[in-house]
């Protein structure tokens, strides 16, 4: 389930389906109307499990990355992951313009995306070109690398930052990350004992806090 919110309303989006199919119903909450509705067009996944509890709202769609690891075949068309976005524009035909859309990863992200080690999520960039667009954190083998989509009908992508961990002066030795995100240009991550800022698009300047 998601939240989305604008000025005058909010709305809870559900997507769901009992068969195990790659077709989802969505199901919207509008707190404005005070009911629930349901989309007339589904919301396709792809074959791969997407990461639900993850979602990412830009420009009126709903985006998901789909999970990387390899239960599928090299000759799959969903061997690599993925991302799935589901337009929903606001107006009195919203179910008309509704659209699922496959959005390409880069390829340097999807080399060597079923290794243990790498982990992958998308997050609201800001604007590129006057418009809001998304970027993609990669963490593999210690190494974060962030890409920005320049071109949304493409899958165009333009990588602006790779940092490794190990360069970034910490004092743990082979530090576990924890977890990261991106907030204001920043890519944030935690370890067990530090939560590091670092500067996406300059040098790397990373501001470190320290918990006991």
């Amino acid at each position: 389930m998601t939240l989305e919110c604008d000025s005058d309303d909010y709305r809870l989006i559900l997507f769901y389906n009992e068969d195990w199919s790659s077709h989802f119903d969505c199901h919207v909450y509008s707190h404005k109307q005070g009911a629930w509705s349901l989309r007339k067009n589904c919301f396709f996944a792809g074959s791969r499990n997407l990461k639900f509890d993850m979602p990412m709202i830009c420009n009126g769609a709903i985006h998901f990355i789909s999970d990387y690891y390899s239960y599928l075949t090299e000759d799959s068309t969903s061997f690599k992951p993925y991302i799935m976005s589901y337009e929903i524009t606001n107006g009195d035909d919203e179910d008309q313009s509704i659209e699922t859309k496959f959005l390409r990863i880069p390829k340097e992200a999807r080399r060597g995306s079923h290794d243990d080690s790498c982990h992958m999520n998308i997050f609201k960039w800001r604007e590129v070109a006057g418009y809001q667009t998304i970027c993609l954190v990669r963490l593999r083998k210690r190494v974060f690398t962030v890409w920005i989509l320049t071109n949304y009908e493409s899958s165009s992508w333009r990588r602006i930052k790779k940092v490794r961990v190990k360069g970034m002066g910490l004092v743990e030795q082979n530090p576990v990350i924890k977890g990261f995100t991106v907030l204001n240009g920043d890519l944030v991550f935690a370890t067990k004992k530090k939560i590091l800022f670092v500067h996406v698009e300059l040098v790397p300047k990373v501001c470190v806090l320290i918990f006991n």
